[in-house]
């Protein structure tokens, strides 16, 4: 909207439809006058034009001296719609009433939604907070979110926060409940694999093993007891461990190897379709791909954009290698020392790697041993029901 449009507006502007032989000339007239028009149109021998509501009134002696007859066909702006309002009184009235009971309505809480309870009922903590003012009808200026926080928290000790707020007329109650860890029965702590004790650390219990003695899996490390008020073991028991790996590597392998034959071809791909430009004729029985651009048509991910490439059939042959049994070994050890990494514990404390070797003509096999300190001990709970706990 233009100033002279957004001016008009304010003080109020006419449309003006002017007829008689000669229309032009009132325009004329009303630009050297310095009367303010704008939007002039001719249509169907009509002159059309709009200017000012005070500046229509002046344009009269203007329209005798043109010899034409200038008529209001639409009143724009402000003044015009306070006018249709003076004129409705009872459109007044009820539009003020309408607007005070939206302001006070607004003011109000006419919906609660609790989020995150699933072990406390949504009843009971709408119930906590009906009985410190929150419900439906309340004024949310009357509400303290903090004391009502407070008493939803000590109402549920189960509940290790809460969160009231407000979205215009919708209070929001969030939650977390607490979560309790599931802490397995009292027990003995026995060891979950073989190794040589290194290190233990009796937290309660009595200690069945020391450092240096070999284990096996399921033997007892700690062992808890039922009298002088404690029961069950706890504690950690760290162990030299062993990781073991036998990887086979070939003393031959099969290779492709390309040849000096190729063909290429040129290839339009349009989104996810592609094109060839010209026949490929009768391709080899193996190959390999590589692709070339030559040209992109298109931004971005467009699904017209057009891609021309070269698109390259180089022709392989398998071929049988010779390995040596150094480059074998050197295989084997690496491929023997990734199994063994990926199936290792987080926990566990890598010290170092031993290496067997032994084979034939076709294969060498390398027996790879990774030795760990880690945690060996974990709890055995006691069967059947004993009182008491940690």
């Amino acid at each position: 909207m233009t100033l002279r449009r957004l001016i008009g507006y304010v003080l109020g502007s006419v449309r003006v439809q002017v007829r008689g032989k000669h229309p032009e000339r009132l325009v004329n007239l009303c630009v050297c006058s310095g009367f303010p028009i704008w939007d002039i149109a001719l249509i169907d021998n009509n002159l059309y034009f709009s200017t000012t509501l005070a500046k229509y009134r002046e344009i009269r002696p203007l329209a005798r001296k043109a010899m034409c007859a200038p008529r209001i066909v639409k009143r724009i702006g402000i003044p015009f719609t306070i006018g249709k309002v003076r004129r409705r009184p009872v459109f007044i009235v009820v539009s003020t009433i309408l607007l005070i009971v939206l302001f006070w309505l607004s003011g109000s809480v006419w919906a609660i939604s609790v989020k995150g309870n699933t072990k406390v009922s949504r009843g009971d903590i709408l119930q906590v907070a009906s009985d410190n003012g929150l419900k439906i009808g309340a004024r949310k200026s009357h509400i303290s979110t903090h004391s009502l926080q407070q008493a939803i928290a000590i109402a549920f000790p189960e509940i290790s926060w809460v969160y009231v707020r407000f979205q215009g007329t919708l209070a929001v109650i969030e939650i977390v409940e607490k979560v309790r860890p599931d802490v397995p029965g009292p027990g003995d702590i026995v060891a979950k694999k073989d190794g040589i004790v290194e290190s233990v650390l009796v937290l309660s219990g009595v200690p069945v093993v020391q450092p240096g003695e070999t284990v096996k899996k399921g033997d007892l490390l700690i062992a808890g007891v039922t009298s002088g008020g404690i029961q069950g073991a706890r504690g950690s028991v760290t162990a030299k461990t062993w990781y073991e790996v036998i990887a086979e590597e070939p003393l031959s392998r099969l290779e492709r190897v390309r040849t000096s034959r190729k063909k290429e071809v040129k290839v339009a791909r349009i989104g996810d379709n592609e094109f060839l430009l010209f026949p490929l004729g009768t391709m080899f029985e193996w190959y390999e791909i590589e692709e070339y651009p030559i040209k992109v048509f298109g931004k971005g991910d467009v699904a017209s954009a057009v891609e021309l490439f070269t698109r390259v059939f180089f022709e392989v042959q398998w071929k049988w290698t010779e390995v040596s049994i150094e480059e074998a070994v050197a295989r084997a050890q690496a491929r023997g020392k990734r199994a063994i990494e990926d199936r290792l514990p987080s926990t566990a404390k890598l010290i170092d790697f031993t290496y067997e070797t032994s084979g034939d003509a076709e294969s060498v096999l390398v027996r790879v041993v990774a030795s760990t300190i880690e945690e060996i001990g974990e709890l055995a709970p006691w069967l059947g029901d004993i009182n008491g706990g940690w």
